[in-house]
């Protein structure tokens, strides 16, 4: 089963009232999701495409090692419906979304977050520019989390960001870990909803 990532950098690219920053409403990203608690170790890889416009995005792949696969799972929020799909197998399973889609508030870099300072990664020319921000938040369940998100100076893309999550029996670490960030959709047919798909 995929996994939701429980926090998504996403947003406009300019600084917004309530915010220290956003990335671009449209992008596209590999995903790096590790889960570690103290009985859970849980890593995939994933396709993540983002539609802030229409509020909806899509997470496709699974375990490591498989960026894109079969499986994709569809968050529409517009449609309050979501779509489990195995394209080889030709199965979906529709589920209702509980909540609103989660926009500006909970997934750019919100005022109040602490800079903890500038990060460069890579060298020379090629080296990227980046900064570190933690703050507090309350997950969907109610539960205290405290966030570290680097993103990117210029365009506030995410770099990576980690979620420790307080709970009972111990706290729970998730990494979310960013490559191939690219603006935009290229191919918005990625949301088309099959045929077998009944709700």
């Amino acid at each position: 089963m995929i996994l939701q990532a429980a926090i998504l950098l996403v947003g406009v690219s300019v600084i917004v009232s309530g915010n220290v920053c956003c990335p671009p409403v449209r992008f596209t990203a590999y995903q790096d999701v590790t889960i570690v608690n103290s009985t859970t170790n849980f890593r995939a890889d994933y396709l993540f495409v983002y539609d802030g416009v229409n509020q909806r995005y899509l997470i496709s792949g699974g375990l490591a090692g498989a960026y894109l696969g079969t499986n994709k799972v569809i968050y529409d929020y517009k449609q309050k419906t979501g779509y489990r799909i195995d394209t080889v197998a030709r199965t979906c399973t529709t589920f209702r979304l509980k909540g609103q889609f989660k926009d500006q508030e909970s997934v750019c870099v919100p005022n109040g977050a602490v800079p903890l300072g500038p990060l460069f990664l890579g060298y020379g020319d090629t080296r990227l520019n980046s900064k570190a921000y933690t703050y507090n938040s309350t997950n969907a369940e109610g539960k205290h989390q405290n966030v570290v998100a680097v993103v990117t100076v210029r365009e506030c893309f995410p770099v990576i960001s980690t979620i420790t999550t307080a709970g009972e029996g111990g706290n729970t670490l998730e990494a979310l870990g960013y490559n191939d960030v690219r603006p935009g959709i290229r191919d918005i047919t990625v949301f088309n909803i099959p045929s077998y798909c009944t709700v």
